[in-house]
């Protein structure tokens, strides 16, 4: 009876969980660049289950393996390419392919993002706006004289003809390594090298839009929310079960 009450409260947690993370992708649903989260839930304490005081002789005595709940393991991200969207606006700007922008902020460091959606701040600086400065190719902050610009598919920017910037476009060897900050930002153990020439091109006046469906979203949400009511139904009735096994057993004897 106890390894049930274990198994539905896992099932409760496991759901709360991912009610976090379905929550946070429905908000982020309009966010440029961002990309869809998951839980990867694993098994935990493998034990094998035997009979005890079985009379049957010829009964085998093992009953398999079991385990007492499910833990979330870590949560994965969906890096598929998000569908593009122009906007006509010449600070919008979205990679097609593999690679990141670099932004630096103030209170997360240097942080990768798919998000496009840049402007220029007083000091005429490129920048992801509420986050911090975007950074050229060799990581350092680019500063514009204008906010007219022309950015080519190798990222290389221009104002009046001119190249003035060269946007830096970061990649990493295995995208999996990568440690979700939130609101579509990862940050990296190691240094990101730059992108492999051929690997990707730099779409101006345009954004890459969440890669996040609601259809998917709210379809488990709603299985979810199932499981949910179903092992908090059952821990309630394991609670009502020990009640009587303390209190009407205990008389009896």
């Amino acid at each position: 009876m106890v390894r049930g009450f274990y198994d539905a409260a896992s099932g409760v947690l496991t759901q709360l969980r991912n009610f976090n993370v379905m929550s946070s992708n429905i908000a982020n649903i309009t966010t440029a660049g961002y990309k869809a989260e998951s839980l990867v839930g694993s098994s935990f304490a493998d034990h094998l289950v035997a009979r005890v005081g079985s009379g049957n002789i010829n009964q085998s005595r093992n009953i398999g393996n079991g385990n007492f709940f499910t833990v979330n393991m870590s949560e994965y991200t969906d890096f598929t390419q998000g569908s593009m969207e122009n906007t006509g606006r010449e600070l919008d700007i979205a990679i097609n392919g593999r690679g990141f922008f670099m932004i630096h902020t103030e209170d997360m460091g240097d942080v990768l993002t798919r998000n496009g959606q840049f402007d220029v701040d007083a000091d005429m600086n490129l920048v992801l706006p509420g986050v911090g400065q975007v950074l050229d190719d060799s990581m350092s902050p680019i500063t514009l004289e204008s906010s007219s610009i022309v950015v080519e598919q190798d990222g290389s920017v221009s104002v009046g003809g001119e190249v003035v910037a060269q946007l830096g476009i970061f990649d990493v060897e295995d995208i999996s390594t990568l440690k979700n900050a939130g609101r579509g930002f990862y940050q990296s153990e190691e240094e990101p090298d730059a992108a492999a020439a051929g690997t990707y091109h730099v779409v101006q006046n345009t954004i890459e839009k969440s890669n996040v469906s609601m259809a998917v979203e709210m379809s488990r949400v709603m299985a979810g929310q199932n499981m949910y009511n179903s092992c908090s139904q059952i821990v309630k009735m394991y609670d009502q079960l020990n009640e009587t096994l303390v209190t009407q057993i205990g008389r009896v004897s």
